[in-house]
């Protein structure tokens, strides 16, 4: 599919392409990164006044430097003067799976029809129904007359809950049929063990809390009916060690663990035993597995289980009342080629996916864009977009663990999306709260002072009038709740916490040293933001936790001294409107990164970062701080809360 595609779209040959593309089959992010390497530069922009802005940017059109671009209408609906001059392409999802039922295939996401198009070709055509079992079979790995077994079943829904994105819903409700007709699901909650990791683990949890006490050990009562036989079914037992090897399952401690059999030692500790090593190992090894499979070349979807992986390993050595988690040997290597790898993906990909922001949002400043599209689609109403200024995905793992054990009613939807590059709180959070390019807000790319403005002109596009949408930045944590959680005309609310940029700066010995602090605040502090979240949960809002960065560990290298001729003196990322001045700064500074003219950035802005953990600070200085390349740093949360 992705080299019939790009056929239409060959390098050099047209100054301007106009695109259909209703089934949004230019944002698989293979097509994406060749057409970048080509020359192209798209646009694919619905609002008729930002897409007159965006091509005016472009012009004059050439061969070498090509323009495509795209809408999900007729290519006559563009503005006549791009509509008589461009190349014009139409794309269309059946043409590439002729044999296939269109409105299933249509509501797959731009990953699942990739896999879809590595999958065997259907010699003869199919219908609804046999396309769906196509579909499950070669996207989803999933064959429901196999899954008739809960061994089989619990192992092909942890597969499951560790892809990207969720099953189209007309996959779901036939998968759930064929399940329901089994009799060893009677009394199962089968659809919220599909729609839920979360409903996924606890089930998982409850049933090896229940094996355990089947066997004497006096654990407090799960609150599951016992139903995996632990004790009889092979492959229910050959799924133990998966099971915690993606952290689905947790060892439980019991007082004797070696009088279970062996395949059971890996979900058990002794009472007294510190089980992070034995994770911390697991994670690691997990890691190196997928450095040896390649991850330059990966896609965006094999980089976000790397980055779950990598923050759960930061999670780890953190210090607590025992002595801290020693770093397991090797893991500093792993590092180095985590940093290597992404830095290269990055440099391929980054720029690309930030075109495609729908369905599924990539960059921070694609969020704006979704909400609205999650209130368009009806699956929200109020809306509020929690910023915590500065939270890493390490961080919200432990955030995370906390909230769910103490609100059990919460539902978390968890994605992964990247941060606008340089990671600095001027420019990627403008982006998050604006719905714009750096490029889009290049007068203010030293400061926050207009996103109480580009968050009220956002909505005010989607129809909404000012005092609905209003902004707020306070410490929730320590202020009084602002007037606008109780505000019948609040429709569009954005809630901006800057706790964690303040603890991450503030944070002298280090990554372990923070996640220290951030246990004691969920200890001491946590429960004013968690009243402010159940506020909005009580008044209806659908709340997005998103955070504009993360921040990761570095090493001073030494500080420039370049006066004027720098905007903006980061750690971590300094900018400048001098090609010449930051070449520089380059030469003296190595090894050192130059970023510019992504197609994100403004093209006169050149932003020089240290390579590695490395930072413009004192000489073998450790600091916590931000702005730079790494997974750290780029890969943060976007978390969807709910009342369950």
């Amino acid at each position: 599919m992705i080299e019939q595609v790009l056929q239409h779209f060959p390098p050099h040959a047209h100054p301007l392409v106009l695109a259909s593309d209703p089934d949004g089959l230019l944002a698989d992010e293979d097509v994406l990164a060749e057409l970048i390497t080509r020359g192209f530069t798209l646009v694919n922009e619905p609002d008729p006044v930002a897409l007159r802005y965006r091509v005016e940017q472009l012009r004059p059109f050439s061969a070498d430097h090509p323009a495509i671009v795209v809408t999900a209408g007729p290519l006559d609906q563009l503005p006549y003067d791009l509509w008589q001059q461009g190349h014009r392409v139409m794309l269309a999802l059946h043409t590439f799976f002729p044999t296939l039922a269109y409105p299933v295939i249509r509501t797959l996401t731009p990953i699942q029809r990739w896999h879809l198009s590595q999958a065997p070709s259907s010699p003869q055509r199919l219908g609804q129904r046999a396309t769906i079992e196509f579909v499950l079979r070669h996207v989803f790995d999933a064959e429901p007359a196999d899954l008739g077994n809960p061994a089989a079943l619990v192992t092909w829904l942890d597969a499951y809950h560790q892809l990207p994105d969720p099953m189209p819903t007309v996959l779901v409700d036939y998968l759930l049929a064929h399940l329901r007709r089994f009799p060893a699901y009677a009394g199962w909650a089968l659809d919220e063990l599909l729609a839920s990791r979360d409903a996924f683990a606890a089930f998982v949890r409850g049933q090896w809390v229940g094996y355990l006490q089947q066997h004497g050990e006096p654990l407090s009562e799960s609150g599951v009916p016992y139903r995996l036989d632990f004790d009889a079914d092979d492959r229910v037992q050959d799924a133990v060690t998966r099971l915690v090897r993606t952290g689905t399952l947790l060892p439980v401690p019991i007082d004797d663990p070696h009088r279970l059999p062996r395949w059971a030692q890996p979900a058990i500790v002794a009472p007294d035993e510190d089980w992070r090593p034995r994770r911390a190992g697991e994670l690691l090894a997990i890691l190196g597995e997928a450095l040896q499979e390649g991850l330059a070349e990966a896609r965006w979807p094999q980089w976000q289980t790397v980055a779950r992986v990598w923050a759960e390993f930061l999670t780890l050595r953190a210090p607590d009342a025992s002595p801290a988690l020693a770093p397991p040997d090797g893991w500093s290597g792993i590092e180095h080629q985590l940093d290597t790898a992404f830095d290269a993906w990055l440099r391929q990909r980054y720029a690309p996916i930030g075109s495609q922001r729908l369905p599924v949002p990539h960059h921070v400043h694609h969020l704006p864009h979704f909400i609205a599209y999650e209130r368009r689609q009806g699956r929200a109403g109020r809306v509020a977009l929690l910023i915590l200024d500065g939270l890493a995905l390490s961080d919200w793992i432990l955030i995370g663990t906390a909230w769910r054990a103490r609100h059990t009613d919460w539902q978390f939807q968890e994605h992964l999306v990247l941060a606008q590059v340089p990671t600095i709180t001027a420019i990627s959070r403008q982006a998050l709260v604006s719905g714009l390019r750096p490029a889009d807000f290049g007068a203010t790319l030293d400061s926050n002072r207009s996103e109480a403005r580009e968050w009220a002109t956002f909505w005010a596009r989607e129809g909404l009038v000012a005092d609905a949408c209003p902004y707020v930045n306070r410490r929730l944590d320590r202020d009084d709740p602002p007037p606008a959680l109780d505000s019948a005309r609040t429709q569009a609310l954005c809630l901006v916490d800057p706790t964690f940029d303040a603890l991450l700066h503030g944070a002298g010995l280090g990554t372990a040293g923070l996640h220290g602090s951030l246990r004691v605040w969920l200890d001491s502090q946590s429960a004013k933001v968690e009243e402010a979240i159940e506020t909005l949960l009580a008044r209806e809002f659908t709340i997005y936790l998103a955070s504009d960065h993360g921040h990761v560990e570095a090493q001073g290298i030494g500080q420039p001294s370049e006066g004027l001729t720098v905007q903006t003196r980061g750690k971590r990322a300094r900018l400048y409107r001098d090609e010449r001045a930051a070449l520089a700064v380059r030469a003296t500074f190595q090894p050192t990164v130059l970023w510019s003219q992504d197609g994100l950035l403004p093209d006169d802005v050149w932003v020089l970062m240290p390579q590695g953990r490395k930072a413009f600070a004192p000489f073998n200085d450790t600091v916590v701080t931000h702005g730079g390349l790494t997974l750290d740093e780029v890969v943060v949360p976007l978390v969807t809360i709910t009342r369950s």
